[in-house]
C-alpha cells in the first residue's frame, strides 16, 4: 500500500470524530484539573466504552479496533483541540510498544485491560533533557528476577498508569522492561512543568521488579518515540485549530473587522493545514513502515511545535482579558509538549545534526556540512569535501543541490537564495569562497562554498 492511500477517512471515522467533538464540547474539563487524578473518570470511561478511544490502534484480537495511525492521528486532532488532560495518549504509546516487543505472554495479560480502558499504561524513556533513550535506568538480574534502578523524568499520567514500558541498559545491551506501578521500589513523584492540563512525573526505581520484555529494545523504543512524535504533533494541529476558532468568535462578539486580523488567522490556518498534513503524513508512513517513517515523525513534531507557539501567541495578543485563561493553556500546552520529547534542538540534531556524511548524486563525492558562527537569524554553513578531488566552479551547482535539499528541511521550504550570478534557486546562498572564517575543514579537505540561511527561527549548535 502506498502513503498516498491511506492518508484519508471514511464516513465511519468522520461520525466518530464529530460525536467526539460533540462529548468534548460540552464536558467540563477544566473543573478537574486541581483535583485528582486531574481529569474526569467517567468521561474518560465513556469515550473509552462509546467510542472505544482506549483500545483504538490495539489489534481486534487482543481486545482493540484495529485502527491505523493515520485514524490515531484525526483522533488526536480532536483531543488536543480540547486540551483532553486523561491518559489515552501515553496508553497508546505503551500500547505500541508492548506490541512491539512480540512479547506475546505480556500482550495477552495487558492489551485487553489497557483496551477496555481498566489499566491505563505510559513509557518512562525520557532523561532530565527530555531525550529518549535506554541509558539512566539499570536492570540487573538476580534472586526474585530483574531489577530496574536509576529515573526517568517527562513520564506523562504515571500517576495514574498500572504498567511502565521502560527501556534499561543492562550487561548485554539496551532492553526493555514492563514494571508496574504500586510495588516498592517503584516512586513516582509529580514533576513541576508549564502545562496545567497534562500531568507529568519523574519515576525513581530503586531496584523495582520488572519483566523483561525483549533484549533488544531498539525497534520497541523508536516505535514509541515515533507514534508519541506523531500524536502531539496531532495534537498540536487540534490547539492551532482552537486558536484559529477562537480568534474568529472573538472578533464576530466584538464586532470588529476582519481586515485588522487578517492576516495573522491566515497564518494560522496555513499552520494549520501545514501542521496537520505532516502529521498525517508521518501516520501513513508509519501505517505502511516507510523507510523515512522515524524522521517524518521528528520533522512533524518539530514543525508542530513551532507553528503551536507561534499560533498561541497570537491568540493571546487577540483575545486578551476575554478568554485570556483558556488562551494561556493553549501557550503552555504547546511548549511544555515539545519538551517531552527533548525539545526542538533533540529533533534538529536527530535529523540535520551532526550532518555527517551526504553523497552528491552522481558525482561520487561526499560532502559534510557543519554550521559557522552562532548567530540566530542567518546561519552560515559551510560545506567541504570529505572525500573526493578538490571542487571545480561548476561543482558549486550541484552543490546547490544538496545545500537547497538541507535547509529546506530547516526552513520547510521557507527564504530564497541566490548563486554568483544573482539566479533564485532556492532557500540558501551559494557563494564560492574558499575557506570562510570560521570554518575549519578546508585546509585538507578543500572547500567547495560557504552557504548563507536565511531566515532560520532558532540558533544552531557548531558541529
Amino acid at each position: 500500500m502506498a502513503i498516498g492511500d491511506s492518508v484519508g477517512l471514511g464516513e465511519d471515522q468522520h461520525a466518530d470524530l464529530d460525536t467526539l467533538r460533540a462529548i468534548l464540547t460540552g464536558a467540563e474539563l477544566r473543573s478537574a484539573l486541581d483535583g485528582e487524578p486531574g481529569y474526569l473518570p467517567g468521561l474518560h470511561a465513556r469515550l473509552a466504552g462509546e467510542l472505544g478511544l482506549s483500545g483504538w490502534t490495539i489489534p481486534e484480537e487482543f481486545g482493540g479496533l484495529g485502527k491505523c495511525q493515520v485514524e490515531a492521528c484525526a483522533i488526536h486532532i480532536e483531543l488536543g483541540r480540547a486540551l483532553y488532560p486523561g491518559p489515552f495518549l501515553p496508553s497508546s504509546v505503551a500500547a505500541g510498544a508492548l506490541l512491539a516487543t512480540g512479547h506475546r505472554e505480556a500482550c495477552e495479560r495487558w492489551l485487553p485491560q489497557l483496551a477496555a480502558g481498566s489499566v491505563a499504561g505510559t513509557v518512562a524513556a525520557a532523561d532530565e533533557a527530555g531525550h529518549w533513550r535506554a541509558g539512566g535506568v539499570r536492570a540487573d538480574y538476580g534472586t526474585g528476577g530483574w531489577r530496574l534502578s536509576g529515573r526517568r523524568w517527562y513520564v506523562v499520567a504515571a500517576h495514574v498508569a498500572g504498567i511502565v514500558m521502560v527501556p534499561a541498559v543492562t550487561e548485554t545491551g539496551q532492553a526493555m522492561f514492563l514494571a508496574e506501578t504500586g510495588f516498592p521500589g517503584l516512586e513516582v513523584s509529580r514533576q513541576l512543568d508549564l502545562d496545567l492540563t497534562r500531568r507529568v512525573s519523574i519515576i525513581t526505581f530503586g531496584a523495582a521488579p520488572a519483566v523483561l520484555l525483549t533484549k533488544d529494545a531498539t525497534a520497541a523504543l523508536a516505535r514509541a518515540e515515533r507514534e508519541f512524535l506523531i500524536a502531539t504533533a496531532a495534537e498540536a494541529a487540534g490547539g492551532i485549530g482552537w486558536c484559529l476558532d477562537a480568534s474568529l468568535a472573538h472578533v464576530r462578539a466584538q464586532g470588529g473587522s476582519f481586515e485588522a486580523v487578517a492576516s495573522f488567522c491566515v497564518d494560522m490556518l496555513a499552520d494549520l493545514e501545514n501542521v496537520a498534513a505532516t502529521a498525517r503524513y508521518a501516520a501513513a508512513a508509519t501505517d505502511v513502515s516507510a523507510s523515512d517513517a522515524q524522521k517524518a515523525a521528528r520533522l512533524a513534531a518539530l514543525r508542530a511545535g513551532e507553528s503551536y507557539r507561534r499560533s498561541a501567541e497570537a491568540a493571546i495578543g487577540l483575545l486578551g482579558e476575554a478568554r485570556e485563561h483558556d488562551a494561556q493553556l493553549y501557550y503552555r500546552r504547546a511548549w511544555s509538549a515539545e519538551r517531552l520529547s527533548g525539545g526542538p534542538q533533540a529533533h534538529r540534531d536527530a535529523l540535520f545534526v551532526p550532518p555527517g556524511s551526504t553523497r552528491l548524486p552522481e558525482s561520487g563525492l561526499v560532502l559534510r556540512v557543519s554550521p559557522v558562527g552562532f548567530p540566530v537569524i542567518d546561519q552560515l554553513l559551510c560545506v567541504t569535501i570529505v572525500k573526493g578531488k578538490r571542487a571545480e566552479h561548476s561543482l558549486v551547482e550541484a552543490v546547490a543541490v544538496l545545500a537547497i535539499a538541507i535547509s529546506g528541511l530547516l526552513l520547510g521550504g521557507e527564504g530564497h537564495a541566490s548563486a554568483g550570478d544573482g539566479a533564485t534557486i532556492g532557500p540558501v546562498q551559494i557563494n564560492p569562497v574558499g575557506q570562510p572564517a570560521g570554518c575549519g575543514h578546508g585546509a585538507k579537505t578543500g572547500t567547495l562554498a560557504a552557504i548563507r540561511v536565511h531566515g532560520m527561527v532558532a540558533s544552531t549548535e557548531g558541529a
